[in-house]
């Protein structure tokens, strides 16, 4: 299932550019601006920045949680200025994992299959003394790609609602987001009931470096689910980690896009304290 999904530094410096397109996913929750300046600071030579809440996240509404999901037609936008199309690639990378991951979980949420994620990001890339660029490539605006949702991919208040048999839930936060012990973002602190925790930076030897599938394979070893288990986060940005680590050893997972910020915005029941 999972096929070449990750592709090192070395890799991509020797590949024809004309072929791929780069996307830099880097994000900074408590300052947005960050990444957009980290950006000019240094990034991969003809890396197009994607910015989290201006072009891969919908506008606020009442409901759908913190990053909202585009539609078809906003994302296929973003993916024509940056010059994504038929017989292309795109290679999401950033610091951490999570930005890339995400764009990962989108593009195939969308039907986009040719879509891969730089192991190690960023701070591979420097460690391997690679060429580092500050300037900004000329949008391509190539034809928009007609995309169509995928449903097996994403998992709605409803289906957590109506969760059956014995299928997982994931919480993917740090610990004390999931007790309640402390909540730095979200109005009300807690978790979804019956979730069980997997902090998604835990799928990760160093920031944005997957571990090994052996070593993923014992991470999630205490995992019991006869179905697809539902993942979620915060805002379904980082819980994409989990996704895609779980992809990475051949077990399907679905992401409950709008996460926890979404189920609160419905008043829904929240538990704390430790399991």
């Amino acid at each position: 299932m999972s096929g070449s999904v990750l592709v090192s530094a070395s890799w991509l410096a020797e590949q024809n550019t004309a072929s791929l397109v780069i996307a830099d996913c880097r994000y900074n929750l408590m300052s947005p601006s960050q990444a957009a300046d980290d950006y000019q600071a240094g990034h991969i030579p003809g890396a197009f920045f994607l910015d989290l809440e201006k072009d891969l996240c919908a506008p606020l509404s009442r409901h759908g949680g913190r990053h909202p999901l585009p539609d078809a037609i906003q994302f296929a936008n973003v993916l024509s200025k940056i010059g994504m199309g038929p017989g292309k690639t795109l290679i999401a990378y950033d610091t951490d994992g999570s930005g890339a991951a995400h764009l990962w979980w989108l593009s195939r949420y969308y039907g986009i299959d040719q879509v891969k994620v730089l192991q190690g990001g960023f701070t591979d890339w420097q460690a391997m003394g690679l060429p580092v660029s500050t300037g900004t490539p000329s949008f391509l605006h190539t034809p928009r790609m007609l995309l169509e949702a995928q449903p097996q991919w994403k998992a709605t208040r409803d289906a957590v609602l109506a969760r059956e048999g014995n299928r997982a839930l994931i919480d993917s936060r740090a610990y004390e987001r999931f007790t309640g012990a402390r909540e730095p973002i979200d109005p009300i602190a807690g978790r979804i009931p019956g979730a069980v925790h997997y902090d998604w930076v835990d799928v990760y030897d160093a920031p944005g470096r997957y571990r090994t599938p052996e070593d993923l394979r014992r991470h999630f070893s205490g995992l019991v689910t006869e179905l697809a288990p539902i993942v979620y986060c915060g805002s379904g940005v980082s819980a994409c980690s989990n996704v895609l680590a779980l992809y990475l050893i051949d077990f399907p997972a679905i992401l409950y896009a709008g996460s926890y910020s979404d189920w609160i915005s419905y008043k829904s029941p929240v538990a704390t304290g430790d399991v």
